[in-house]
């Protein structure tokens, strides 16, 4: 066997014998423990979002909570429905709620364009649809980069935000599925 060189990172004693043998466990062990060892130190705890834009704002929801991203189809309205029901749409023979989330915010109803999509979330065992201008992508945030949002923006009304990312194209709104869809006075 050849002894340890002592220079760091070079392979341990035991993996080489003196007539060339080489024992490949015993290196796999070395590099794996040299692995673990590492992605300890750097890991750092990721969270997924759907992202999607309303106005010119984006917003993420955890991407547990999506099923799915539909194109805006027929959308029937609901007479006497709650406020910020856009109304109900046909999915492969199940009727979904549709929620105008531009509304639920402060903003005007969407005149759903060729971006328009339906963004499926299950809460609890409901599935409800949440109408948005377009979805942008899935990002994964590193916890660190999540703040809480400002004191001064957290009302009663909007605890439905539960955090901001700081993200290097931009904020991300983080968003509560349960809360964005409980509407108090």
């Amino acid at each position: 066997m050849r002894p340890d060189s002592g220079v760091p990172g070079a392979a341990p004693v035991g993996t080489t014998s003196a007539d060339g043998t080489v024992d490949l466990l015993a290196f796999a062990d070395w590099v794996s423990d040299g692995q673990r060892g590492r992605s300890a130190a750097e890991a750092v705890e990721e969270r997924t979002y759907v992202a999607f834009m309303i106005d010119r704002e984006e917003f993420g929801l955890p991407v547990e909570s999506v099923r799915e991203v539909l194109r805006v189809g027929e959308v029937t309205r609901v007479p006497q429905a709650p406020p910020h029901i856009r109304g109900v749409t046909n999915v492969r023979g199940s009727i979904l709620p549709v929620v105008e989330i531009r509304t639920r915010i402060g903003l005007p109803p969407l005149d759903p364009g060729p971006d328009a999509r339906i963004v499926v979330l299950e809460v609890g065992e409901r599935a409800l649809g949440l109408l948005v201008d377009r979805v942008t992508r899935v990002a994964k945030v590193r916890v660190p980069e999540i703040q809480p949002p400002p004191a001064e923006v957290v009302t009663a009304r909007t605890d439905y935000v539960v955090g901001v990312a700081r993200r290097p194209e931009g904020l991300l709104i983080l968003l509560d599925p349960g809360k964005t869809l409980v509407v108090k006075p």
